[in-house]
This record gives structure tokens, C-alpha cells and sequence, in this order.
């Protein structure tokens, strides 16, 4: 690819993203996009920031504790860290969204309401690497959505946020927003991160995959991720 079809420079990236210029700089510095040379801004990681919010342009995000209760109700599973008035009003809350009662409904809110979960970091990944990382995350198994790793580079997976510096620092992982390691950092016990991801329904690796930058994970995770919440509101 050519330098111009990489990069953005400051004014484009601030049209990209519906932002300032300064804003876009602001954002360099904390490191939520790549801004690898002055002035020009790494096209992939403005990608990446815009498909993170997807469907939060009508609110913010719920709290991690939120979000992993609602993946875990979407799951058919007992939600036993909020209290019971919380999760009565969660469980209103995600039938509205299915049905289309709420004005802010569907499958894309949904993505965009549960980000918080965990932050994404991309790393460069290499074969050798592979093997000896998956051992020491949460890897969300997306065969049931008919889509599983292409390569042996690629990972994606959950770790907790004490976990991440040691991993890095054990690997010498070099970050890059174009990396095909994906690391999904959260503070929510792992522990229940887990059970939901073998004991429920699919409905984290749903939501892992409509998160993608890939058009055909997207679009087959989101719409798995509706017929999820079409049989939540049934129930």
C-alpha cells in the first residue's frame, strides 16, 4: 500500500472521526489512535476507534459490571453480583431493546452499550507466540458461528488487566494496532468471564464478533447476536 492509503493526515482523521483536530491529537497522546509520525494518523486505528463505538452515538456505555450482566442474562445464566432490583431493570431494558419498544434498540446499541466490558489492545503476533499466549487467556470459541481462526498468527481473547503487563513483558509483545494478537483487558473477574463463555449461549462471542473490523465477522456476529435477543424477549 502506498504511504497515502495508510495514513490520514490530522484534518481527514478529525473528518473521519467526527472530531476536532485537536480532539484527534488528544487522542494520539492517549494512545486510542495511532499517530505513528507527525501529523499523519495510522488509517486501521481509526477504523478500530469508530468500530469500538459502534451504537453508542445515543448514550454512553454501561459499566463493566453493567455489561457483563446483560452478556450474562443474553446467556441464560444467573447474574449474582448486581442486586435484584438492577437486574430486573436490566432484564426490562434488554427486552425493550429487542423488541424495539426503546428507541435506542437493537443488536448494534447492544454492541455499543456492552464496549465497556473490556478495552482492546492489538499486539504483532508471530507463530511461535501464538501457542504460548492462548494458553494464558480466555479464548471465546466462535465455532458456532461458523467462524474460527484463518491463521495461526491470529488471537483473540480475554485477560485480566492485573495479568496484561506480565504477559507483555513475558512475550515481548510489541503493540500495533494492525496486529493480529487481539487482547480483550478487563477488571471483571475472570473467573465469570469463563462460565459465561462455556456455559452460556454464545452470546460474548457474538458480540466479539460484530465488534470486528471485518465485514463478514461484523455482520455475522450482529446478526447472531439479534436472534439472541429476539429469543431473550420470548422468554
Amino acid at each position: 500500500m502506498s504511504l497515502k492509503s495508510d495514513y490520514a493526515d490530522i484534518m481527514e482523521a478529525a473528518r473521519l472521526l467526527g472530531v476536532t483536530t485537536r480532539h484527534v491529537t488528544r487522542l494520539g497522546d492517549r494512545g486510542e489512535i495511532d499517530v505513528p509520525f507527525r501529523g499523519l494518523v495510522d488509517r486501521d486505528s481509526i477504523d478500530r476507534y469508530l468500530a469500538e463505538r459502534r451504537g453508542l452515538m445515543r448514550g454512553r456505555a454501561w459499566d463493566e459490571r453493567t455489561a457483563w450482566a446483560s452478556i450474562a442474562l443474553l446467556s441464560g445464566l444467573d447474574v449474582d453480583w448486581l442486586g435484584q432490583a438492577q437486574v430486573s431493570r436490566l432484564r426490562t431494558r434488554l427486552r425493550d431493546m429487542a423488541t424495539g419498544i426503546d428507541d435506542d434498540s437493537g443488536a448494534h446499541v447492544l454492541i455499543g452499550k456492552t464496549r465497556s466490558r473490556a478495552t482492546a489492545q492489538t499486539f504483532e503476533s508471530f507463530d511461535f507466540l501464538t501457542s504460548r499466549v492462548k494458553k494464558e487467556i480466555l479464548v471465546v470459541g466462535r465455532r458456532g458461528l461458523g467462524l474460527a481462526a484463518t491463521k495461526k498468527t491470529d488471537v483473540d481473547g480475554y485477560v485480566a488487566t492485573d495479568d496484561l503487563a506480565g504477559i507483555v513483558k513475558r512475550y515481548v509483545l510489541v503493540p500495533d494496532f494492525r496486529g493480529k494478537m487481539i487482547l480483550r483487558v478487563t477488571g471483571f473477574d475472570m473467573a465469570t468471564v469463563k462460565r459465561i463463555s462455556v456455559k452460556g449461549n454464545g452470546a460474548l462471542a457474538a458480540l466479539d464478533a460484530a465488534s470486528s473490523l471485518d465485514s463478514r465477522e461484523h455482520h455475522i456476529g450482529a446478526r447472531a447476536l439479534a436472534k439472541i435477543m429476539e429469543e431473550f424477549a420470548r422468554d
